[in-house]
């Protein structure tokens, strides 16, 4: 996402952010396509997110891609807010 100029923060994530510390959840993204591209959910996520999809990934501490492989993923900002 940074190095693509993606905006991945909503108002409130923009003031409010942990830097990455995967402690505020404001950068919750749901993965549409790619998931076998993203390393496993950290301990982090699994706290964070034990009550969410499986979908939904912590941004700041999602991995994508290595040396093997490569890829495209789709990734929806902000979920939560989706109806």
């Amino acid at each position: 996402m940074l190095e693509n100029k993606l905006e991945l923060y909503g108002a409130y994530g923009k003031v409010m952010n942990c830097g990455g510390g995967g402690t505020c959840g404001t950068c919750i993204v749901e993965v549409v396509d790619g998931k076998d591209l993203l390393n496993e959910r950290t301990n982090t996520e699994m706290k964070y997110l034990k009550k969410k999809p499986e979908s939904w990934r912590l941004a700041c501490q999602t991995i994508v891609g290595n040396k093997e492989n490569a890829g495209k993923v789709v990734i929806q900002r902000l979920p939560q807010w989706k109806k």
